[in-house]
């Protein structure tokens, strides 16, 4: 059966895959902090905070955009098309 997404409530998408993306994000930023100390031989947890902050504002913003565009995009020319099927039971 073929289904087509074509409407993606910005808000709620972003909300979530914020949360995915911040799980990503938290190791990346914490490395970071890490080289920085072995660096300057100082770490400061206020400058891991803000950066964790920083990116999931500036994540935010841009996956509400990117949902906008795609709604625009799949009102024109037609969302991503999946084919669904159902799943035989193990017995």
């Amino acid at each position: 059966m073929k289904k087509q997404i074509s409407f993606i409530a910005a808000g709620q998408t972003a909300k979530a895959l914020i949360l995915v993306y911040l799980t990503f994000s938290v190791p990346v930023v914490l490395l970071v902090a890490v080289v920085a100390f072995f660096r300057n031989g100082t770490f400061e947890l206020s400058t891991v905070f803000s950066a964790l902050i920083l990116n999931a504002i500036v994540g935010f913003v841009l996956l509400w955009i990117a949902c906008h565009l795609y709604n625009w995009v799949a009102a024109r020319f037609g969302g991503i098309e999946i084919h669904l099927s159902d799943v035989q039971e193990e017995a």
